[in-house]
């Protein structure tokens, strides 16, 4: 790629309803409109030539937007967490950009379809050897219950802890399954029913190809409630700015562990990274319990705003934000061969 007449084209969804779920859900879902800018701007900063091509909710508008372009010198920095105010909808995005013949940021298609489909994904971690939760999928409020209690029961497709509240936790099968009613519902998919670890929690930042960079580990501390039953990220501890688990969870970066700790939780992150086939940069969540590190969650594309946990462990590693959004790009320009 000649840097002369080379172009980023920043891609993000534009997200202006509710389509299923709570109302609140937009805040989340219009999120990705402000980390964009930011990007941009950073972009902008670092001497990229840059254009923001904003997704809706029209694929062929999309691509048609984007084909002003050409694949020739234009790479694409993708920050799409979905599409048409659907989370599984995601993966139409790098297919589209495939189609086209564009490079861009960040993992293939497949890789997306397995994070936004939570069982798939659990799947795959079991079959290469990676801890997680025991589970159950429930396309409706009835049937055998295999797992223990308590449990964890969330929309199979969803993420930025959409349709999790303190109801979530559950410690028997009635409250289960009218758990399992509200999540199909209203989210208009099955529920993950899963085994609630107690226990610590992390999230593991990390980028690289083939050699991973492991970013320090930031753990959530949610010591202000004393009850390990409500200790976990809900919907409102991450978006609802005046409650009161948003601004009394805290996060501690690097966490406080020991060396062999460390290693462990290092270890399972980048296998639960290469399990999915992530490309460029993720993050793992999971919980700690007895020595075992339990994957819960995989993010193939992590929150980047400059106030979210990657950018907060890429800080502590000594990549500042602009410098982190160069990493990124940097990363997936040389695993294309652009220079």
């Amino acid at each position: 790629m000649d840097t002369e007449d080379s172009l980023i084209a920043l891609i993000y969804n534009q997200e202006g309803e509710v389509v299923k779920g709570e109302s609140q859900d937009l805040i989340a879902l219009q999120y990705t409109t402000k980390t964009a800018q930011s990007i941009y701007e950073a972009l902008q900063r670092l001497g990229y030539q840059a254009v923001m091509v904003p997704v809706r909710n029209d694929l062929e508008v999309f691509a048609r937007d984007l084909s002003q372009y050409s694949p020739r010198n234009t790479f694409v920095f993708n920050v799409c967490d979905g599409f048409a105010g659907d989370n599984f909808s995601a993966s139409l995005i790098p297919q589209v950009l495939k189609d086209l013949g564009f490079k861009y940021t960040g993992s293939r298609a497949e890789a997306v379809r397995l994070c936004t489909d939570k069982a798939r994904a659990k799947r795959r971690l079991i079959s290469q050897g990676v801890p997680t939760p025991a589970y159950q999928l429930f396309s409706k409020p009835k049937g055998g219950v295999s797992l223990q209690f308590p449990a964890i029961v969330k929309p199979v497709h969803e993420d930025a802890s959409m349709g999790i509240n303190e109801n979530s936790v559950v410690t028997n099968a009635s409250d289960m399954f009218e758990r399992v009613d509200y999540v199909v519902s209203e989210y208009r998919q099955p529920a993950l029913v899963e085994e609630y670890i107690t226990g610590r929690e992390f999230s593991v930042s990390m980028w690289g190809n083939g050699t991973m960079e492991v970013m320090p580990i930031s753990e959530h501390d949610f010591s202000a409630v004393g009850d390990p039953l409500k200790s976990l990220l809900t919907y409102e501890s991450k978006w609802i700015e005046d409650s009161f688990t948003y601004n009394e969870f805290r996060v501690i970066c690097p966490a406080d562990l020991n060396r062999s700790e460390e290693e462990t939780i290092k270890t399972t992150a980048v296998n639960a990274f290469r399990a999915i086939g992530l490309r460029d940069f993720g993050r793992v969540d999971m919980r700690y319990r007895d020595g075992i590190p339990y994957v819960i969650d995989i993010n193939e594309i992590p929150d980047l705003s400059p106030d979210a946990g990657f950018a907060n462990s890429a800080q502590k590693a000594g990549y500042p934000y602009d410098k982190m959004v160069d990493r990124i790009l940097s990363l997936a320009l040389h695993r294309e061969g652009w220079k």
